[in-house]
């Protein structure tokens, strides 16, 4: 990898992250001083982009306001070009993105790396930082006062002040995307206005570009062969899916399991708590937030999943098991069922299988089932402040890497470049073995623009039918996140912190080293740590909002 960011800047970003420790303190300094200044409460807030839906090719089943994805079971023969003319202007383009693959191999041997910068006309820089690094290095990054790169993307993790460091060093993009004015840019005004509802406004400005994803959220993967080869159903209720998972395990296979980064938050139990009707993250009652931390729907799903500990169903080392080797044992079929976000029902999933099985996704086990939503959002890119030419162009690019599904720009940045990295037949796209190493997970194109995200998954047509039957059974009654898109400086400040004390406290009664009841002692904690400080701060956003 690479950068013209200043050798300090990128030594400090690559390094030892002893730098993230001030971050805090680093960054209360950035805008006003003061976290408040970064709600949306009592100002005048910019309009969301208007939403102009792409006319693509028609599929074979649709989607609808619920959030069923189009489906496509064939590859579209005859595309579009949706960007007229390359976007750059011979310059070069720095970026910091998050990996989640191998690193890239180097420019000058990396053809599908080539053929972007062609199309794009500039010369793309990237610093690609692994997931597991990423939070810290991205603290530094914050805190540093050195050039930023050009580009910078964020996850959904938590990072403390992240918003109050956009509002002071990031670009405000308001008057180029707000409303009408992103027609200029038509990628970008085909992403819906949901994902920028998630992304939300900072002080009542719109400063980056939402990385869209379909509206489920974290959702329970299952091998689907191997359940019905026990004759166990799609649809079944809570004894079901616990005696499904415990029948299933023995014998160094075990029916479900989880890594340490599911455990951390929420991600190991969102499926559970969705399943048995818990309010997604928080229920609003009367204009005020209550966190699903607090409903008997939530403890009840923390006691089916010590139920299944104590039965041997989940994989013993899930505590600290990486996502990583926790697919590897999905693949293998050493575990049968994963939980996962949604954006990973894709091409890589389906190779990693290597239709060893058959995939589906898990219909919830309680009649009165909340299935929980993620936020629309993967994460969104920033641009660091420039004039007004520089941050069109940036525009540009993102537009150009977010051009939708039916175009010649999507299929470039998907799959590479005809002849070299896939070929076409009846059957559609079929990649070559240099597409396993030149591609926009090792070379994160994606996390700088995406298109709005349709059900194709080439290759597994019948994986694609199973996964739109889901969506049809299950998203018509999911639960929205209500505090999608709001800002509190609480969680901005102490978002971390509070999110471990939850996981800490689910991981260590869900195998057995506390009781269910200790949960009570938890949400306590919880709420004086700053619970109930964002709940109030949540309160009074979603009243400005409204």
């Amino acid at each position: 990898m690479s950068s013209h960011l200043r050798r300090r800047s990128l030594l400090k970003l690559a390094g030892a992250g002893a730098l993230a420790t001030v971050a805090g303190p680093a960054l209360a300094g950035c805008g006003s001083g003061s976290t408040g200044n970064v709600g949306n409460a009592g100002k005048n807030v910019v309009p969301w982009p208007t939403y102009v839906p792409f006319a693509g090719p028609t599929p074979d089943a649709p989607g609808d306001k619920s959030g069923v994805q189009p489906l496509y079971l064939n590859y579209p023969q005859n595309l579009v070009r949706s960007v007229p003319e390359a976007p750059g202007d011979g310059s070069d383009v720095t970026a910091v993105v998050v990996t989640y693959g191998a690193p890239p191999k180097p420019l000058e041997s990396n053809q599908f790396w080539q053929a972007i910068n062609k199309a794009l006309n500039v010369n793309l820089k990237v610093v690609v930082v692994p997931d597991a690094e990423y939070g810290q290095k991205m603290a530094t990054l914050m805190a540093s006062g050195d050039d930023l790169p050009d580009i910078i993307m964020f996850s959904n993790l938590q990072l403390p002040r992240s918003h109050e460091f956009v509002q002071s060093r990031c670009a405000d993009l308001s008057d180029l995307v707000g409303g009408d004015a992103v027609k200029d840019y038509p990628s970008l005004a085909n992403i819906p206005t949901y994902a920028w509802q998630g992304m939300g406004r900072v002080g009542g400005r719109i400063y980056g570009v939402p990385l869209e994803r379909p509206k489920p959220g974290n959702s329970l993967y299952v091998n689907r062969t191997a359940f019905q080869q026990a004759g166990v159903a799609r649809e079944w209720r809570t004894e079901e899916f616990v005696a499904a998972m415990t029948g299933q395990s023995g014998g160094g296979r075990w029916g479900i399991g989880g890594s340490k980064s599911l455990f951390g938050g929420f991600g190991s139990i969102a499926y559970h708590a969705g399943s048995l009707g818990a309010p997604n993250a928080w229920e609003l009652r009367d204009g005020q937030f209550v966190s699903t931390l607090t409903t008997p729907q939530f403890e009840e799903a923390l006691g089916v999943m010590r139920r299944l500990a104590e039965k041997g169903a989940y994989q013993p080392d899930s505590l600290t098991l990486s996502a990583t080797d926790l697919k590897t044992f999905w693949y293998n079929g050493s575990i049968l069922s994963i939980t996962d976000g949604f954006g990973a029902v894709a091409r890589e999933t389906m190779d990693g299988i290597n239709r060893r099985f058959a995939f589906d996704l898990a219909r919830p086990y309680g009649p009165n089932a909340t299935p929980w939503q993620g936020t629309g959002i993967f994460g969104y890119v920033t641009f660091k402040k420039a004039g007004a030419d520089r941050i069109k162009l940036l525009l540009r690019v993102s537009n150009y890497l977010s051009a939708p599904f039916g175009t010649s720009e999507y299929e470039l940045v998907n799959y590479g470049v005809e002849g070299t990295h896939f070929t076409k037949d009846s059957g559609g796209i079929k990649t070559t073995d240099l597409f396993k190493v030149e591609n926009n997970v090792n070379l994160p194109i994606k996390y700088l623009g995406v298109a709005p995200a349709v059900l194709h998954l080439p290759g597994y047509p019948e994986a694609a039918k199973a996964v739109h039957e889901w969506e049809k059974a299950v998203l018509p009654g999911s639960a929205a996140d209500p505090e999608a898109g709001l800002r509190s400086a609480t969680r901005t400040s102490k978002g971390a912190e509070l999110t471990r004390t939850v996981g800490d406290a689910i991981g260590a009664i869900v195998f057995g080293r506390k009781p269910v009841s200790a949960w009570k002692d938890a949400v306590t904690q919880w709420r004086q740590a700053g619970g109930d400080k964002v709940a109030e701060e949540l309160a009074k956003e979603h009243a400005a909002a409204k």
